[in-house]
Formats: C-alpha cells, sequence, structure tokens
C-alpha cells in the first residue's frame, strides 16, 4: 500500500505547485471578500479532486493493467484511491486552517463558530462527492467520469439543502447552522466510509 500512496504522489506531484499558486492567488481574494474560513473548504476540494484524476490518469497510461502484474491485489489498488483521496483532503482542511488563521490575523477578525462551520462544509463538500465519484471514475470513461463527479456535487448540494428544510419545520436553520453542518458532516463520514469498505470488491472484479 506504501508503494502505491507513493506512486500517486509522484503523479500528482507536478501539479500541486500549481494548485497552490492558484490556491493563493484566488484564496487571498475570497478571503477579504467574503471570509479567511472559505479558505478551508477552497482547498479541500482542491486537493481532494488530484485523486480522482490519477484513476483516468492509470486508465490512460494502461497502469491498470500493468498493476495487475505487481505483489499488489486489486483491492488494494481502489482502497488505495480512497485513501490519497482522504488523506488529501486532510490535508487540504489543514492547510485552510492555517491559512484562515493567517488571513484572520491580518484581518483581525476571527470568529471560532464560523470556523467550525466552515470545517464541517469542508468535510461535506469532500467526503461525500468523494464516496460518489470515486467509483464513478472507476466505472465510467473520463468524459462519464466528469459527469459522475458533478453528480456528485448535486447530491450533496441536495441532500443539505434537504435536511434544512427538514430540520426547518423544528427549528431555526440560521440560528442552528453549526449543527446542522455537524449532523451533515457526521453523515458524511459514514457514507465515505461504506463506500470504503463495499466498493473495493465489487470494483476489484471490473477491468478497471
Amino acid at each position: 500500500m506504501k508503494g502505491l500512496l507513493v506512486k500517486e504522489f509522484y503523479v500528482i506531484r507536478d501539479s500541486l505547485l500549481t494548485l497552490l499558486v492558484i490556491f493563493i492567488a484566488i484564496g487571498v481574494g475570497l478571503a477579504f471578500l467574503i471570509s479567511p474560513c472559505v479558505l478551508i473548504t477552497i482547498a479541500s476540494i482542491t486537493l481532494s479532486m488530484q485523486a480522482i484524476t490519477t484513476i483516468q490518469n492509470d486508465k490512460s497510461t494502461q497502469w491498470n493493467r500493468f498493476s495487475a502484474t505487481l505483489p499488489v491485489s486489486r483491492v488494494q489498488v481502489v482502497e488505495s484511491k480512497y485513501l490519497i483521496y482522504l488523506l488529501l483532503s486532510i490535508t487540504g482542511i489543514a492547510l485552510g486552517v492555517i491559512v484562515c488563521f493567517i488571513a484572520s490575523l491580518f484581518k483581525q477578525s476571527f470568529d471560532i463558530n464560523e470556523l467550525l462551520i466552515y470545517f464541517c462544509l469542508a468535510i461535506i463538500i469532500s467526503l461525500l462527492p468523494g464516496s460518489i465519484s470515486i467509483p464513478c471514475a472507476f466505472v465510467f470513461d473520463q468524459e462519464k467520469s466528469i459527469m459522475g463527479t458533478v453528480l456528485s456535487y448535486l447530491v450533496t448540494s441536495g441532500l443539505f439543502a434537504g435536511l434544512i428544510f427538514l430540520l426547518k419545520q423544528f427549528m431555526d436553520p440560521m440560528e442552528n447552522i453549526l449543527a446542522i453542518c455537524g449532523i451533515t458532516a457526521a453523515f458524511s463520514v459514514v457514507v465515505f466510509t461504506l463506500s470504503w469498505l463495499l466498493c473495493p470488491k465489487r470494483l476489484s472484479k471490473r477491468d478497471i
């Protein structure tokens, strides 16, 4: 598994510097226009999506077929995508939090509740779509995989909006937005975990 993770790092390392520059360029502006905490969600999405690109890269370079000759199972190959996706998501969230603190110092304003809300949103918007987009990337070609990724974000938005609508019948969503985000974040973790546990064995039987 360690070798698979190192391989993934080599695949995405060339794009990381570009992503970092883009993140800083876009993030700094948004930090002052909206909130420094928005950087947490931007970083988590930007980095986690690199794991999806490695799946399509494996197909285009025929590495997925070459991996069949290596002393690793196809289940491990699929699981490595979930693991690298999770690691990149965590790295993105951590990077976003650090930059958020730095930006908050310049703005001389810091709201712990706002930080927690965007922290939960980062978990939601990275893990929940990932539980859908990773299997889609294995099953479909590049064009359909992109559609699957777009669909995963639409599903995430729909679930979040549906939860707010449901809870609106019992409470004021704006006054309890942190609780709502926390519940949805916990749900996202559960769904991602289930996808990780259930999909690798099924996907490994396909010609990946």
